[in-house]
């Protein structure tokens, strides 16, 4: 990475719409609403907090994983790229697994749900640290400005287009 590119990712002075910046945005985003669901206190609260989390959090997935891990699997000169980007879907399976477990509404006001949505915050909380160091990184490394700025357009309409299909589906 450049000494440029590096004092931007240390800043934060990336362009608003280049993937790292919108990938920033969601984490923030997620880890507020699970904040708020490991602190509720009650399970009205904590369904209502998590009926708002899943779709977004998977919409948020998979197109993080068509953009941004598929990209870093095909990366030709780095193996670092290739790893981080298996670790990626490994976690995010992992955090599916949580996603249909919370799902079981009626155990929101137990015990085991609220142990559940902990776990779910601390594998994210691991997961967005590493993404926004190492990844975010590699991103800089191996692609350039512009290639970021169109993996974020890419991101943005298929996170969307998944919120879009997740909303219809639910009004049907």
């Amino acid at each position: 990475m450049s000494v440029i590119e590096t004092m931007k990712v240390y800043l934060g002075v990336e362009d608003e719409n280049e993937i790292r910046s919108l990938l920033h945005d969601d984490h923030e985003q997620i880890l507020g609403l699970l904040k708020e669901i490991c602190e509720a206190g009650t399970a009205t609260k904590r369904t209502a907090l998590f009926d708002a989390l899943k779709p977004f959090l998977s919409a948020h997935a998979r197109a993080e994983e068509q953009v941004v891990y598929t990209r870093l699997l095909s990366t030709r000169s780095s193996e670092d790229a290739k790893d981080l980007g298996n670790e990626g879907f490994v976690e995010h399976s992992l955090v599916d697994v949580l996603l249909a477990r919370l799902s079981k509404t009626t155990l929101a006001g137990t015990d085991a749900w609220k142990a559940h949505a902990t776990v779910l915050k601390e594998i994210l909380e691991h997961h967005i640290k590493e993404e926004e160091g190492e990844i975010f990184s590699v991103l800089g490394k191996e692609f350039s400005d512009e290639q970021r700025i169109a993996m974020g357009a890419t991101f943005t309409l298929e996170r969307n287009r998944l919120l879009t299909k997740k909303k219809v589906r639910k009004a049907a």
